[in-house]
């Protein structure tokens, strides 16, 4: 949620700034706003709204600066306003403040700061930042302290973007929202994501909670940087990591919607998945075999992806897995105990509910495996063993590629627990081999028509058992996420008790069919809603009279779901077209949600 970027170098870098904010609209925000040093001041430009028709050479032709910060904002202290987006200000106007996070205790803070003169001109939580560090230099003439100082007094979550006008110099802090340094040649930038800056440099340093980087030139008129301890004023020795994502993965390469690219990107990430380290996956597997207990913690389509792992875990390798979301994990977090596995599933790895989740289990000395897309992210860093899924850069909101690469992955995972890992390698080809033909031109244009019909109704619903109740859950998710059509999945079991009211003339149901045990309850239930005026869209290896429309995918037992939850990701994405919506940017919706 929001987004940070920052330019520290020898060239104009507000088109840096600009060009990194485009590229993090997928984030989610309703408005923006950009900070250049110039000439001994701080230039400050603001917008309510998208950025994506700004162009900077035509309208802010004299905006230029070679240390910049800029900021995408979601509103979550104050209403959509100018006066509300960031960049903030101290009152002398030294300090400008770009912020994702949340500031706990600003309104004490506040009040604290109004009592010494200061003023006001925002209803934000962020503003308080840069009055702090303005009444912190007031204190002590070194910048670096100052900083550090009002860093120690604010009690929440933090990224930091900071520009001072008397000093050349670019500050980044983060604590429990991500920020990331991108290392050029004689150039820094900050962003809360890769693909901020991906475009200009691929090596990167992740910043820990608790540190800031202070970027300034030396004796010699070269850029370079430093990561300091806040809390101790220590340097910290930086790693430096090369991403292997290029900066095409973050371009939509001709297609009209990231989406639809990432969705045909799937057959790919599935062979990327088989190419997985072998002895990545043996160590992992050993922390399932050595656990008392397990439990799977995640939000939103990776919360479905660990709910589909533990179902897979649960028939192929007799392991009870409890699936948890992560923004209820706290409530049961104090029953952890020594000898627990918590599986933490996040395609980001900077989600806040599931990082608090990691801190509740080690506190609690359980111990934590992530299954994280992102290189570097926070989980990766805090967890005690990682498996990296390979989804690569995935740019829009809703998480398509992701899903079926964590799919994929927990049924590495099993079989590497089993001792069959070649099996499951070559199963996972021939799924990637079944996606390729839903996705070919003819399969999508069969998908269209059907999405035209849907894009008519007012509700639709979703059934699947066992292995497949996790498609039912997803497939709905994307529906609603991406069309805003009212879309609700079930287990096919739970049907009488209480859905099937909802089932009426010509309401359209999912159904998710695999070749295992449960074919002949879920037709059973794909019997009864069609009894009820119920349109039956069945998702299955094989055909059916009770269908009236039918979506063919391979007989791969256990792994028929990833093929098969396919469909839905293109019903949702045609839907989305025909109600002229862009799928890239559904409403209220942020990629990463990183504030609880």
């Amino acid at each position: 949620m929001c987004g940070i970027v920052g330019y520290f170098g020898q060239k104009n870098g507000v088109g840096a700034i600009v060009d990194g904010l485009k590229r993090l609209e997928y984030r989610g925000y309703d408005s923006w706003g950009i900070a250049a040093k110039q000439n001994g001041k701080i230039l400050i430009h603001k917008q309510v709204g998208k950025i994506g028709g700004f162009e900077l050479e035509r309208d802010l032709p004299n905006f230029e600066g070679q240390i910049c910060i800029g900021h995408t904002r979601w509103a979550t202290h104050g209403g959509v306003t100018r006066a509300n987006s960031h960049p903030h200000t101290s009152c002398d106007k030294r300090i400008a403040v770009v912020h994702n996070g949340i500031v706990e205790n600003y309104q004490q803070l506040k009040s604290e700061l109004q009592k010494k003169g200061h003023k006001f001109l925002s209803q934000t939580d962020t503003e308080v930042i840069a009055h702090l560090i303005e009444e912190e230099l007031k204190k002590q003439k070194n910048l670096i302290q100052a900083v550090r100082s009002a860093l120690k007094k604010i009690e929440g979550s933090y990224a930091l973007g900071i520009l001072d006008r008397n000093s050349d110099v670019l500050i980044g802090a983060r604590q429990a929202s991500p920020l990331i340094l991108g290392v050029g040649k004689d150039e820094f930038y900050l962003g809360s994501d890769v693909p901020a800056f991906l475009k200009y440099t691929n090596k990167v340093v992740f910043l820990d909670e608790g540190e800031m980087v202070v970027i300034a030139k030396n004796k010699s008129g070269q850029s370079e940087f430093e990561v300091i301890d806040i809390g101790s004023g220590k340097k910290i020795k930086p790693k430096i990591v090369k991403i292997d994502w290029s900066a095409e993965e973050a371009e939509k390469g001709g297609h009209p919607h990231f989406m639809i690219k990432e969705m045909l990107e799937q057959p790919q990430v599935i062979k990327k998945t088989v190419a997985t380290e072998i002895e990545e996956l043996e160590k992992a597997a050993e922390l399932l075999r050595k656990a008392k207990r397990i439990y799977a913690v995640a939000c939103g389509t990776a919360l479905h992806a660990a709910i589909y792992g533990t179902y897979l875990l649960a028939k192929r390798n007799n392991l009870m897995v409890q699936p948890i979301s992560a923004g209820e994990f706290s409530y049961f977090a104090h029953l952890l105990k020594k000898g627990d596995l918590v599986i933490c599933v996040s395609q980001s790895g900077e989600t806040a509910d599931v990082l608090e989740a990691v801190r509740s289990a080690h506190k609690a000395g359980a111990k934590v495996l992530a299954l994280v897309n992102v290189l570097g992210s926070s989980l990766m860093r805090m967890s005690d063993r990682s498996i990296l899924t390979k989804a690569g850069s995935e740019i829009c909101v809703l998480s398509t590629k992701a899903y079926i690469s964590q799919q994929a992955m927990f049924a590495m995972l099993s079989g590497a627990l089993s001792h069959k890992l070649p099996d499951v390698k070559k199963s996972l080809l021939k799924v990637a081999d079944n996606i390729a033909s839903i996705l070919s031109e003819k399969s999508q244009a069969n998908i269209h028509a059907l999405a035209k019909k849907l894009a008519k109704v007012p509700n639709l619903y979703a059934l699947g058992r066992s292995i497949n109740f996790a498609n039912s859950l997803e497939s709905c998710l994307k529906i609603k996420e991406v069309s805003y059509l009212h879309a609700e999945g079930f287990a096919g079991g739970d049907l009488k008790h209480g859905p099937i009211a909802l089932i009426e003339k010509d309401v359209p149901v999912l159904i998710f069919a695999s070749p295992d045990e449960t074919e002949k309850e879920i037709i059973s239930n794909a019997m009864e809603v069609k009894a009820r005026g119920a349109k039956v869209i069945g998702i299955s290896y094989q055909n059916n009279p009770v269908f009236d429309e039918f979506l063919p995918v391979a007989s791969l037992g256990d792994l028929t779901p990833i093929p098969a939850i396919v469909y839905a990701q293109l019903l949702a994405y045609y839907i989305a077209l025909e109600k002229k919506l862009d799928p890239d940017k559904p409403r209220n919706l942020a990629k990463s949600v990183t504030v609880k």
